[in-house]
């Protein structure tokens, strides 16, 4: 793959990913002025998170990163490998979604412990999640589609399916009078569908549509299990991460979640923007070189992508840091939501902030690991950010008492350290080229020093 096509490639990603989210912005400010930094907001926010969580083990994560490498692998047997794939996939997490269906409070429990001592609340949260769930399913099966659509070497529509899910979102919300958890939940199940639907289309285009196989050949699956199985775990401990934050946040003051969700979710543009687009755009060429063992052009291609995400990273960084409080204003200050609102989102930000060159370049490597399958790699490293982010979340929030604030710094402090770790591991086996190396330990040491004028601050 060329400089052009790859930069083509990532442009158009990131077009449609910008227009997802400007029209994720306008769903957030909907509900934002809606709802404010209530309970309902609160529920939403803290719930739907629980699917999601889900959906990186099954989703966008372990099972997408893995499968691209596995088809472009899989070569003449690709039709009956992926059949086998939807197969498991779909049976599994049909099982899966009738035991939450069955026990909801469970997880709730599991996810929101705060939500206990507020028996009211603790209901709606179970009730909603009852609703919202079976999502996972759908939108599984809508990243397994695009995986296929990845390894064409076509992003576009991949990109542009969440506009869908935000579109539908903002249309329920503005229909009526009082918005409520029973709108929300349907919104989300109108909206699951019709990302499926548009992706089945898709697919169809590129001549499959998945069908059911249970005569599983797993000599045909096993270079995709030794992928998935330690992606897994590796996304499982991002995930508990997650769930660490979100307990955290849950016995916080009453909108923490909220001040918590929308700062990050503007994080979420330049990362999604320019982070996940360069991974999802690089992965399939790196696993051709790697496996071509084309060592110069892996080299050359990694540098490429490292430089794009790390100088765009510190780019945004920069803005957020002059101008956070004033984004925050300009896009959510209104209705229910309000200025103290504005300022305790706008501290979460800037605290995020600080992390998100290294959060957009961990997001890269970890590219590189599942094209090399050392996934084991990304577990190691999802265990250090574990122990790191359990260990700053109690320090900055009960000791150091940042409340909400000190949630996001210790999300940021832990990408740091694991960008550091990578580096070294990346050096060592020589994949990055002489400017990359340079460009690497340049960040590295203003990511030492963010850390340390951080913690004066």
């Amino acid at each position: 793959m060329n400089i052009s096509r790859f930069w083509k490639s990532s442009f158009g990603f990131s077009f449609f990913t910008f227009i997802s989210r400007i029209f994720g912005y306008l769903r957030d400010l909907v509900l934002s002025s809606s709802l404010g930094a209530s309970n309902i907001h609160d529920i939403f926010v803290v719930v739907f998170r629980i699917p999601n969580v889900f959906r990186s083990f099954f989703g966008e994560g372990a099972m997408s990163q893995s499968l691209v490498p596995s088809i472009l692998e899989a070569k003449k047997n690709q039709r009956k490998f992926l059949n086998q794939v939807f197969t498991l996939l779909f049976t599994v997490l049909s099982l899966f979604v009738i035991i939450v269906l069955c026990f909801p409070s469970l997880f709730i429990a599991l996810f929101a412990p705060g939500f206990l001592s507020d028996g009211n609340k603790f209901d709606n949260s179970s009730y909603f999640l009852r609703l919202v769930f079976p999502y996972i399913l759908l939108i599984s099966v809508v990243a397994f589609l695009g995986a296929i659509q990845n390894s064409n070497k076509q992003f576009q529509a991949v990109a542009a399916t969440p506009i869908i899910f935000n579109i539908t979102l903002i249309i329920f919300a503005l229909s009526v009078s009082e918005l409520s958890l029973t709108v929300i939940g349907i919104s989300i199940l109108v909206a699951g569908l019709m990302q499926l639907i548009l992706n089945l289309w898709i697919t169809f285009k590129l001549n499959y549509f998945p069908s059911l196989d249970f005569n599983f050949d797993f000599t045909l699956l096993s270079s995709f299990f030794n992928r998935l199985l330690p992606a897994i775990f590796a996304a499982g401990i991002y995930q508990i991460n997650i769930l660490v934050d979100t307990i955290f946040a849950s016995f916080l003051t009453a909108g923490s979640p909220t001040w918590l969700y929308l700062s990050e979710r503007i994080i979420q543009l330049p990362l999604g923007m320019f982070g996940v687009a360069v991974a999802v755009v690089s992965l399939p060429n790196i696993s051709e070189f790697f496996q071509k063992k084309n060592y110069d052009a892996l080299r050359a291609n990694i540098f490429q992508g490292f430089s794009a995400v790390i100088l765009v990273g510190f780019a945004s960084l920069v803005g957020l840091f002059l101008l956070s409080e004033l984004i925050v204003f300009l896009l959510f200050e209104r209705g229910q939501f309000t200025s103290f609102d504005t300022i305790q989102t706008s501290k979460s930000l800037l605290a995020y902030a600080f992390g998100l060159p290294f959060l957009m370049s961990n997001k890269f490597f970890n590219t590189i690991y599942f094209a090399m399958s050392k996934t084991s790699m990304v577990l190691k490293l999802g265990l250090v950010s574990l122990f790191i982010n359990i260990l700053l979340n109690y320090f900055f929030v009960y000791v150091l008492e940042l409340n909400h604030v000190g949630i996001a710094l210790a999300t940021s402090f832990s990408a740091i350290a694991i960008y550091l770790i990578s580096l070294f591991w990346l050096n060592k086996n020589d994949l990055f080229n002489g400017r990359g190396k340079i460009l690497s330990y340049i960040f590295a040491l203003l990511g030492l020093l963010i850390m340390i004028f951080t913690i004066n601050i």
